[in-house]
């Protein structure tokens, strides 16, 4: 597995696209915080935090909820690390040359699992600092305490991540299941967006657990306190934990 990972991040290192990615990332970021541009899935944004982002004065608090509301734009960028790390593996189904090489195939699903979550960490921590240096160095105030942007900031970071990976998860496990790079890849795009108008249309209120960027923007802005996230998150890790299992019985069953 270990091997598996660092053949992972070292292709990573000599791909132009993670490069690629990374600029776009962080030309998005830029243009948020300098243009005060609230981009994102609308429907997943309190009315009340982007009518007090569209009428009051930004400070690098303000940049960072409006990031948060945008965040969910970038897990359709990130579909790039979906395809590099596994979708083109399997839709060229040259993961069996992996296979035979000798490494496990739970091994194998478990490095995948890593690659893109340190992949997906590791942007979405550029797009967030990135964010902040432009407000301060467009000479904006702080709107709080440092302890208290920082902390907003790591637990954006932190939760944005994982909700991400475990809609990953997902189209993994489509993808193992059907070879589809493509289908995979319109899961990513479909579900959120399918989960925040169903939700917004429908009020459900069971979809509120997987209505993933609603409640991060919720926790942003201090909707939801950490003790009223926890349900949330167990909803999540059931998820992802169901996903990681059927993935790994799915390969176990694929044909070499």
């Amino acid at each position: 597995m270990l091997n598996q990972l660092r053949a992972d991040f070292y292709r990573q290192t000599h791909t132009i696209g993670h490069y690629l990615l990374l600029v776009l990332v962080l030309i998005y970021s830029f243009v948020t915080i300098y243009f005060k541009s609230v981009g994102g899935v609308m429907v997943s944004a309190p009315e009340d935090t982007l009518a007090q982002l569209a009428s009051g004065t930004w400070t690098v608090l303000s940049g960072v909820r409006a990031m948060t509301i945008g965040a969910s734009i970038l897990m359709y960028a990130f579909i790039s690390i979906f395809v590099m790390v596994i979708g083109y593996e399997f839709s060229q189904e040259t993961y069996k040359n992996t296979l035979i090489s000798g490494i496990s195939r739970s091994g194998f699903i478990v490095a995948k699992y890593i690659t893109m979550l340190v992949d997906i960490l590791l942007q979405i921590l550029a797009y967030y600092v990135f964010g902040i240096l432009v407000g301060l160095a467009m000479g904006r105030k702080l709107g709080t305490s440092w302890g208290h942007l920082l902390s907003t900031t790591l637990a954006t970071v932190g939760i944005t991540t994982f909700f991400i990976s475990v809609v990953f998860g997902m189209a993994v496990v489509l993808l193992i299941l059907t070879g589809s790079q493509i289908g995979s890849a319109a899961f990513i795009v479909i579900f959120p967006l399918a989960v925040s108008i169903i939700a917004a249309v429908a009020h459900w209120h069971w979809l509120k657990y997987i209505n993933f960027f609603s409640t991060t923007v919720k926790i942003s802005v201090g909707q939801i306190t950490v003790s009223q996230f926890w349900p949330y998150a167990w909803v999540s890790i059931a998820i992802l934990a169901v996903c990681f299992l059927l993935s790994l019985g799915l390969i176990q069953r694929k044909e070499l």
